[in-house]
């Protein structure tokens, strides 16, 4: 059996939070209360604190996005240096304010699985240079 070393990655968790917060334009008190958990919830995972298992499944859900994109080490897990071009990509879209909050949260999801899609396999035939997906 082979031993895989797993880590969850606090910062960019709290990174999504936070980028999902200001894309829906709530405070984080206001997503407290939609979400059921207390003020300094938030604040401890801001210092780099874990969330307990309800919290952490709680706030996967209100993010839409797999718990995996926060684990590293996973075969096949996108690397630090994937998370921060995409999290800068987010923050560019965040910033532009001809763009609605929901949509640019919206291109933020496509270009994820985009990204996810063109970046894993370079090689692979079915992913040729031209930006056409051939097969599937």
């Amino acid at each position: 059996m082979q031993h895989v070393e797993l880590s969850f990655d606090d910062v960019t968790f709290f990174e999504a939070l936070e980028r999902r917060r200001e894309a829906k334009n709530v405070s984080w008190r206001h997503l407290g209360r939609e979400l059921g958990l207390s003020p300094s919830t938030f604040s401890r995972l801001a210092r780099g604190r874990r969330p307990d298992i309800e919290t952490f499944v709680k706030l996967l859900a209100w993010l839409d996005i797999p718990a995996e994109a926060f684990m590293r080490g996973l075969p096949g897990a996108p690397e630090a240096s994937d998370q921060d071009t995409l999290a800068v990509i987010a923050a560019a879209l965040r910033s532009d304010r001809t763009i609605p909050a929901d949509a640019a949260g919206a291109i933020e999801q496509l270009l994820r699985v985009a990204y996810t899609r063109f970046r894993t396999a370079p090689d692979d035939p079915t992913n040729d240079a031209s930006g056409t997906i051939n097969g599937g």
